[in-house]
């Protein structure tokens, strides 16, 4: 009598196995044989001939990809010239930003964490989830409750076609809806909120607004032209502006004696040290408008604005005032 063929394996169980090897590599998972064998139950020649399969494709159809044994995890990793996934740890710390970001509604914020955690390995996942549980538990949306996701989309995507828009606009002191029309060239977030930032005929500066407050926008499929010295650099304008409060650019200059001068560093990314003496450092920062003087008051007596003198009289006014409601 001959020999019985060995019955030959479903194709959609092979397709299965080798698919669910080469997800976990691209996560960054290590392969190691005699797990595999028993996680599918299947031979040890099953996994080397799936492994096989996995590396045929890799040298076919991506550059620089293959899989190669690591001694010291005894297993498979795939190697990449550079690695395209997240770590646990980069997970959890991008979390952790978004979280104290408040800038979603509860519903959305909670989608964005399963969907950033559904990204680690499945066997950390419980493990962030579990960090994340009070997080979601105890986070407070903000005040206008906006779902802002797909607005700022649309919104970006008038930005990169350069066109003009025309924005209506709820201010928050009286509730009036105001026409703009505006020129878009950036979004930029800030302590809490989205901001759009672009040009109007009355000004030459940017004018800001708070995305929220958009009650909605028509697109003119009108173009414009940002000549190149007014250039928006979403980078730049960040650097210079303070609590999203527009204005022109200017130069001030103070002293300051506070316990920590990389703290106005970073407060003002465009300030450089000018000398230290008698205790004082003194700085000089480039900033647009007005929201800077709100951080100059809140520094209290260890910063003397010294330049320039009219914005020194008006924080000495502002001083004057704040005085008479203690007395």
């Amino acid at each position: 009598m001959g020999k019985k063929n060995k019955a030959k394996e479903p194709e959609e169980k092979q397709m299965y196995r080798i698919l669910s090897m080469y997800d976990r590599l691209k996560s960054g998972e290590c392969i190691v044989k005699k797990e595999e064998m028993a996680r599918f139950n299947v031979s040890d020649k099953t996994i080397q001939r799936d492994l096989q399969s996995i590396r045929g494709f890799l040298e076919t159809e991506k550059i620089g990809e293959y899989v190669d044994y690591d001694r010291q995890q005894r297993g498979y990793i795939l190697k990449q010239p550079t690695r395209n996934w997240l770590t646990n740890e980069e997970i959890f710390a991008v979390l952790k930003v978004l979280i104290d970001s408040r800038a979603f509604r509860k519903a959305e914020m909670h989608d964005l964490i399963d969907k950033l955690t559904a990204l680690t390995k499945k066997e950390d996942a419980a493990i962030i989830q579990k960090m994340m549980l009070n997080e979601k538990h105890l986070y407070v949306e903000l005040q206008h409750q906006k779902s802002l996701i797909e607005l700022l989309w649309q919104l970006s995507t008038v930005i990169q076609e350069k066109h003009v828009i025309e924005l209506y606009y709820k201010r928050e002191m009286d509730a009036h809806t105001k026409l703009h029309i505006v020129k878009p060239v950036g979004i930029i977030f800030s302590e809490f909120y989205f901001y759009i930032i672009g040009y109007t005929a009355k000004v030459a500066y940017p004018i800001i607004f708070r995305v929220d407050r958009i009650e909605h926008f028509e697109d003119t499929h009108e173009r414009f032209v940002i000549p190149e010295n007014m250039r928006f650099q979403e980078g730049e304008f960040r650097k210079r502006v303070q609590f999203m409060y527009p204005g022109e650019l200017t130069t001030v200059r103070f002293k300051f004696n506070g316990r920590s001068p990389q703290a106005v560093m970073d407060r003002l990314p465009t300030a450089r040290i000018l000398k230290k003496e008698d205790g004082y450092t003194f700085f000089e920062a480039e900033v647009f408008g007005n929201g800077i003087k709100i951080w100059l008051l809140s520094q209290g007596a260890d910063l003397e604005i010294t330049y320039p003198p009219s914005l020194r009289e008006e924080l000495v006014h502002a001083l004057g005032e704040s005085k008479k409601l203690y007395e």
